[in-house]
């Protein structure tokens, strides 16, 4: 359940990239619209599939069920770093949804976000 969990929080995860990444080489799709007109809400399903992640693995206890791999591995620092910036770069968005221009602060958390999510995959 915890990899389960993981695994759909990090396509989630993805999933709030690719706007930002086919405006760049500027592809343009009924797909891709779909994905920016909800790029909020599969951010905030992300916040919650990966703090119920985070939750089950940090309350596996000292028993080989639920996440308790999580504590053989060592990923504990590294998942609460990207859980943090994550929910940082939520918090930056919901604040600054109603300025323009948008801030440029909410982009740097998610380069941030990226490498440390990377850390705690890979």
């Amino acid at each position: 359940m915890v990899e389960f969990l993981g695994w759909i929080g990090f396509l989630l995860f993805l999933g709030t990239l690719v706007p930002f990444f086919t405006r760049r080489i500027r592809l343009n799709g009924a797909s891709i619209k779909l994905l920016s007109q909800n790029h909020h809400a599969i951010a905030l399903a992300s916040l919650a599939a990966l703090t119920l992640h985070g939750f089950f693995a940090l309350s596996s206890g000292r028993h080989w069920g639920r996440g308790a791999g999580v504590h053989v591995n060592g990923n504990i620092l590294s998942g609460v770093l990207a859980w943090t910036a994550l929910a940082a770069v939520v918090a930056i968005a919901l604040k600054a949804s109603r300025h323009k221009p948008f801030v440029r602060t909410h982009c740097l958390v998610v380069i941030l976000l990226a490498l440390l999510v990377t850390v705690h995959v890979f």
